[in-house]
């Protein structure tokens, strides 16, 4: 036969809602904060007594009864909070700071701060002050004991404890003197858990209907700067005009925002609220944007840098949901959208706000561990997308699209930057895209903003687009007739520029031809002139290095012929004969003597190139024949060679020079360039190219390239061995001299430079290296 049965409670079940659920002291403290905050009180005083290892909490909310003692506070897991419903939980709220949170453990923090605890009480109207004892230890002993097994005291006292700085409740409230701490508590600790009270209860002080306050007992009643007093800053007071923000409410189905810049207020709109999982709570944010010049002043104001204070911080009925907003939380995700790849995108250091909910109990639910946040659910996600989408989002467009594209906007904690035109037209653009919505009806904007310059050269196409979107979402006529007015004004100026700018246009081409005309008579003049320049000076100039030439030319022949005669006069054996080492000694000879002929022949045959090239410059001459060498353009040079020399000579390819707007300042031989370039023309005709090009490149600063190719037949690789072809008396042809490219390469050669032949050794492409003057 069944018999009923229940559960049993284990003593263990201490520690498990205490000191194992609630682990950091300050979340502790916090905790029982929150428990005087839903008892109404109007201060909160947090005594720290290091000698005796003991911290009073005192308040002066509305207090317990014993049987509320008895009925409530040691009833595990009673909440009032948790029973009110949604018309009890109406009524009963408060401004200050409502429920705080319904599960009805948070008075087990008493044990994470202290082993034993003594509970004062008194309610309104009442003389009797209640006691309750607690030795938490005795929990402890034996988890088989059962919860409720284990004795606690309930009785009365004369009087409360005594509280060194604190005044102790007249009429009603509640001291909590926890004792046997289990943290040290010195002035460095305490300043810490200052800190983080501020940002837990009130961070941005706006909360004046109670007071929270810490006291150290240390003696001495001098009150220690950041340790005794009133816990709280002033951080809406030191923003509320430096920077940009929006405000937002969401609530009854509308979203409300308003958007202000260093004080001043740029547009408010009303909208329909998408988010059905809020339609019974009440959100309201307040998030500012943090540029440079605001977090200086921060951080000179409060001590501590922006981002180490925390982030958007969000309330739950008037208390903080920790760690939402901490240094390193990103339950937003705002830092892992901005790492991304997109820097035009907000992330938690650039700004700072808290998120207030007002909401029945349940609706919201926080972690049981009190440190991460939210329980995951439709509600809390709504929750959080309303928060980026309506406020942190809305408000990037506006910083995004306004603050960042005036640099020195970073710096500026006023709003002159504000009065430019080009900052005008920035926000008409963002005000005009919300005017382009049908569901945003915009309740304001800024009159000196959104309206049309009195100067035609400041209004855009786009800034009267904008202007007349708002204009027509509002129903403003005079703002319309403005606009029509301005597109009047814009057309007669746009008129009469046209006219100017053709006027205008047509003289800058006429000067542009006479400048063509004016540059193509000093670039034929610049080297190679014409016949009418030709003096007797220059004709004896002339003479005399045809003169100079012609003698190097019969230098040359005369060594040749020296070399011959010794060829003959050692080919003329002895009549006994010669035995074989003085026959390959004799042929030794021979091929010395010949080689030495050989560079005579070549010597001669280079005199005689620029011989040719000196006269043939006789019609055209701008040369200084005397040294033989200028200092110039080197591709100019080549330019009005090509023009003057090269243009439609009978039985020769076609030769072009692409100079591709480059210069090579330099000095060098105009008479050994012609001879390169004639040469290598002369080539292509024995190739039976119809056209030759020169074209020059150059790889940075680096020395100029000159590509050289033709569309002749190429190099027979049966014939010629390509690796051969720069050498003195080697020719591809049975008929060849075997100096025209030797002689290409000793002018290059002299000039620094190099020549190679390029291609797949099948085409005659050659590319010539040439550096600059200082090479």
């Amino acid at each position: 036969m069944a018999a009923p049965e229940t559960f049993r409670v284990s003593s263990h079940l201490k520690d498990i809602i205490g000191r194992d659920l609630v682990t950091n002291e300050f979340v502790a403290i916090f905790e029982l904060v929150k428990n005087s905050f839903d008892a109404g009180a109007t201060r909160v005083d947090i005594e720290f007594d290091p000698d005796e290892s003991s911290i009073a909490i005192v308040d002066d909310g509305q207090g317990m009864s014993a049987a509320d003692i008895r009925d409530k506070w040691l009833f595990v897991a009673y909440s009032e909070k948790a029973l009110a419903g949604p018309e009890n939980y109406r009524d009963r709220i408060r401004p200050a700071g409502q429920f705080a949170g319904s599960k009805g453990i948070g008075r087990f923090a008493c044990d994470t701060l202290g082993s034993s605890l003594d509970l004062y009480s008194r309610t309104r109207g009442s003389s009797k002050i209640s006691k309750l004892e607690i030795d938490w230890t005795l929990f402890e002993k034996d988890s088989k004991e059962e919860f409720q097994a284990v004795d606690v005291t309930l009785g009365d006292a004369l009087e409360f404890p005594e509280i060194h700085n604190a005044s102790v409740p007249i009429e009603h409230g509640t001291v909590l003197l926890i004792k046997d701490t289990r943290h040290h508590w010195d002035e460095v600790t305490i300043k810490k858990l200052r800190k983080d009270l501020a940002k837990l209860i009130d961070p941005f002080g706006t909360t004046k209907n109670v007071v929270v306050s810490t006291w150290l007992a240390d003696g001495d009643e001098t009150q220690v700067e950041g340790v005794d007093g009133p816990v709280g800053n002033q951080i809406a007071d030191l923003l509320q005009d430096k920077t940009s923000r929006i405000d937002v409410v969401i609530h009854s189905g509308m979203v409300e925002t308003t958007l202000f810049d260093r004080g001043r207020r740029i547009y408010s709109i009303k909208e329909p609220s998408p988010y059905e999982d809020l339609g019974d709570s009440r959100v309201q944010g307040n998030i500012y944007f943090l540029n440079r010049a605001a977090k200086h002043n921060f951080t000179v104001q409060m001590g501590v840098r922006p981002v180490e204070f925390g982030s958007v911080f969000l309330f739950l009925n008037g208390f903080r949901i920790f760690p939402i907003g901490e240094e390193l939380d990103d339950t937003l995700g705002l830092n892992r959208r901005k790492q991304q790849g997109q820097s035009r995108y907000l992330g938690t250091r650039d700004l700072i706000g808290r998120v207030d909910v007002t909401a029945r109990p349940k609706m919201f639910r926080e972690v049981s561990s009190r440190d991460a946040g939210l329980v995951d659910d439709a509600r809390s996600r709504a929750l959080y997308d309303a928060i980026k989408r309506h406020m942190i989002f809305r408000l990037e467009r506006y910083v995004v699209g306004v603050n960042w594209k005036d640099k020195r906007d970073q710096d500026r904690d006023t709003a002159e930057g504000l009065e430019t035109d080009s900052a005008r037209e920035r926000i008409l653009s963002i005000v005009g895209g919300l005017a382009r919505s049908k569901d945003v009806e915009i309740v304001y904007y800024d009159p000196d903003i959104v309206r049309v310059s009195d100067d035609p050269d400041q209004i855009t196409d786009n800034t009267l687009k904008s202007i007349a979107e708002v204009a027509e979402s509002n129903g403003d006529t005079a703002l319309l007739g403005q606009i029509e007015d301005a597109r009047r004004r814009i057309d007669e100026l746009r008129a009469s520029r046209e006219e100017a700018r053709e006027v205008a246009q047509r003289a800058i081409e006429e000067r542009q031809r006479a400048d063509a005309r004016i540059e193509r008579l000093e670039q034929q003049a610049a080297f190679l002139g014409s016949s009418r320049d030709v003096n007797v000076e220059r004709v004896q100039l002339l003479m005399h290095q045809a003169t100079i030439h012609l003698g190097h030319v019969r230098s040359a022949i005369a060594n040749v012929s020296h070399e011959l005669r010794n060829v003959l006069a050692s080919a003329s054996a002895p009549e006994d004969g010669l035995d074989i080492d003085d026959f390959e000694d004799l042929l030794a000879s021979i091929r010395q003597s010949a080689r030495r002929a050989s560079a005579s022949i070549a010597g001669a045959n280079l005199s005689g190139e620029r011989l040719r090239t000196v006269l043939s410059f006789a019609p055209n001459i701008r040369v200084d024949l005397q040294t033989d060498k200028v200092r110039g353009d080197l591709l100019k040079f080549f330019g009005e060679y090509f023009e003057v020399r090269l243009a439609g000579v009978p039985g020769m390819p076609t030769a072009t020079f692409d100079a591709a707007g480059l210069s090579l300042h330099r000095e060098f031989s105009p008479v050994d360039v012609a001879v390169l370039i004639d040469n290598l023309q002369d080539n292509a005709r024995k190739a039976r190219a119809k056209h030759i090009e020169f074209k020059a490149s150059r790889k940075g600063q680096g020395p100029v390239i000159i590509s050289v190719t033709d569309d002749g037949v190429g190099i027979d690789e049966r014939k010629v061995d390509t690796a051969k072809i720069f050498e003195r008396g080697y020719s591809g042809s049975t008929n060849g001299t075997g100096l025209g490219l030797y002689t290409v390469r000793q002018i290059i050669q002299d000039m620094g430079g190099t020549i190679e032949l390029v291609g797949d050794g099948t085409r005659a492409d050659f590319e010539i290296v040439i550096p600059g003057g200082d090479a």
